[in-house]
């Protein structure tokens, strides 16, 4: 029950949404359920209680809060953080309490109005302007998704709104981790855990941007490339673009351009170096600063091919061998601890120079990202796995408990048969029993006894200004009474209310069953998906921190993504796994876009 599960005040009065059984419904996620509440005034809130314990959650949602009180973004849902918020079992958990916005995810209202282009056209736009309030405001959502952006009709006309924070980035959290790296058909592919910060959203903001300017142009991609859990692109687009089907059908949409152009070379940048879609939007002279980052991009690709190095690869060796040099100056000197300490001190800089650098490279970076991708899958698997055994275990108690049930429901029927008949008799008849005065019947109204029935031989007892012998009485009157009535008492269901308890019965059987359906074909879904993830993770080449050493001496080249086979599921460009819906399969995958070297690594040459 709300009242004793709650801890706020509004919650403990609210109800939740019930199922045909009359069941709380939640909204049950990997880490969370969600459970609609409606309070006495009609409002409406989302209580999300969280399946997982995450560090310094609380820190995280005070952090986010206070900063997203000082700046009234639309886009955004009030919530509050309380801890603790809800008890199970005697045990106090943590809860957020969120206003519910009733609204309509994004991809679902892109399949509705995908023949209304100019519908699109205003939502995408709309968009653009929350991305950039946003960026302003130096908060990143984090895991922008379908799931996450609801769109609402009201009278100003649409409306976007975001919804769960766990991965929000707000200026007080710089330093920290992300919580998770997003959901993959959104987010860049070397994304991890470490890229947190104010522009953690402009990937995914292009991308979605792109896709519904897309739709608008062209609804029949729809058709094509939805799968239910994307806007069009999918994670396989993003790992290789160049044999990506739904990148070459966007190249040869000119109202498109740049979109398509920009999105793709971002696949190849580090997360951080996606420019602004603002930015993309105003035009060259606005992206002067991103020539740094064309010249990045440049280097990136000369060098997995093995053709360059960049600065920091290049001065490695000569920078040993003048480290090495100064050593042995030294120790000719005599200053043999000048020689230690010179050395030691290089070799700390240098290890964590190696090592940032490392986990910079883009191989290093990617496999990372899979790892992350297949352990969340794998944990995600294993809370679906552990429902259904829970599913399982409680349609077993139903069964099992079917005569205890049955009881149950006798002994309500029995109890409201007996209020129908004793709820007529009030409470002044007492006097006509010996010894017993009008100052006993006030004494048992003031208690709230006012009927025959109510006067239970418990809430007797609890009344302290009545004698022992005045009690005993008042039990024999109510006792006479039920004894009257005791033919009017159903022993058994009668056929109607059988045919109506193992309905009852059947109803609660088929929900569960239909739980468990759905939760078992969620872990079918999730098992293909890691066996995908891990495809893609072992057809990449692995570059250990020894190996990169090794380069860096110049002993070893670093290996290529044409060093291993792509995934079968992959080498065709689908870029799909099994029971997925099909996508056409590519015979000529799109060539790469030329590279203007004067200009912004996102535009090609004019004669591209």
């Amino acid at each position: 029950m709300p009242a004793s599960a709650f801890a706020d005040p509004e919650l403990q009065t609210a109800e939740p949404r019930t199922n045909v059984l009359g069941l709380p419904q939640p909204i049950t996620g990997a880490f969370a359920a969600v459970f609609p509440m409606t309070t006495e005034t009609g409002k409406q809130y989302a209580a999300k209680c969280f399946l997982s314990d995450v560090p310094d959650q609380r820190a995280r949602y005070e952090a986010i809060a206070a900063h997203l009180d000082a700046h009234d973004l639309e886009a955004t849902v009030q919530f509050e953080y309380q801890s603790p918020g809800v008890r199970v079992d005697g045990e106090d958990y943590p809860l957020l309490k969120m206003e519910w916005v009733q609204g309509t995810t994004i991809n679902r209202f892109v399949d509705a109005h995908r023949e209304e282009p100019d519908v699109l056209v205003r939502l995408a736009e709309q968009w653009a302007a929350i991305l950039e309030t946003l960026e302003d405001a130096q908060v990143s959502h984090g895991d922008l998704q379908h799931g996450n952006i609801l769109v609402v009709r009201s009278d100003e006309g649409l409306q976007i709104r975001l919804v769960d924070y766990d991965t929000m980035y707000v200026p007080a959290l710089e330093g920290r981790s992300a919580a998770e790296v997003g959901h993959r058909n959104y987010q860049h592919p070397d994304r991890t855990d470490v890229d947190f910060g104010p522009r953690l959203d402009r990937f995914a903001g292009l991308a979605i941007y792109t896709a519904l300017q897309a739709c608008a142009v062209r609804p029949a991609l729809w058709d094509r490339f939805d799968t239910g859990e994307n806007l069009l692109f999918r994670d396989a687009d993003f790992y290789t673009p160049d044999e990506s089907p739904l990148f070459e059908a966007l190249m040869d949409i000119d109202e498109l351009a740049p979109l398509p152009q920009v999105l793709r070379r971002a696949c190849f940048v580090e997360p951080e170096a996606v420019p602004a879609l603002h930015s993309v939007q105003q035009g060259d002279h606005s992206l002067d600063r991103l020539r740094v980052a064309s010249g990045a991009f440049r280097r990136r690709r000369e060098e997995a091919s093995g053709r360059a190095r960049d600065g920091f690869a290049r001065a490695f060796l000569p920078g040993a061998g003048a480290v090495l040099a100064g050593a042995v100056a030294l120790s000719a000197a005599g200053r043999l601890w000048a020689a230690a300490v010179w050395i030691g001190a290089t070799l700390v800089a240098a290890g964590w120079a190696v090592g940032r650098r490392y986990r910079q490279l883009p191989l290093v970076r990617r496999r990372r990202r899979l790892r992350q991708e297949i352990d969340r899958i794998t944990a995600l698997i294993a809370s679906l796995q552990r429902q259904v055994e829970s599913l399982k275990a409680k349609r077993r108690s139903v069964l099992d408990t079917v005569d205890e049930q049955r009881a149950a429901r006798l002994q309500e029927l029995q109890e409201e048969a007996l209020r129908n008949r004793l709820k007529h008799h009030f409470i002044g008849e007492i006097r006509e029993v010996e010894h017993i005065t009008h100052k006993h019947v006030v004494r048992l109204k003031s208690a709230n006894i006012r009927t025959a029935y109510e006067a239970k031989p418990e809430k007797i007892e609890a009344i302290r200004r009545l004698s022992d012998e005045t009690k005993a009485r008042l039990r024999m009157w109510r006792a006479a009474l039920v004894n009257k009535y005791q033919d009017h008492i159903p022993e058994a269901l009668s056929p109607a209310e059988e045919r109506r308890f193992q309905r009852y019965v059947q109803h609660r059987v088929d929900d569960i069953d239909d739980e468990i359906a759905r939760a078992t074909e969620k872990v079918e879904v999730q098992t293909v998906e890691r066996e995908r993830l891990c495809d893609r993770r072992d057809a990449m080449p692995e570059v250990s921190l020894g190996r990169y050493l090794q380069y860096l001496l110049r002993m070893k080249t670093l290996p290529t993504h044409s060093d291993r086979p792509k995934p079968a599921h992959e080498s065709n460009g689908t870029g799909r796994a099994r029971g997925e819906k099909p996508r056409e399969d590519v015979k000529n995958p799109v060539p790469p876009v030329k590279t203007d070297p004067d200009g912004p690594w996102w535009k090609p040459p004019a004669d591209a």
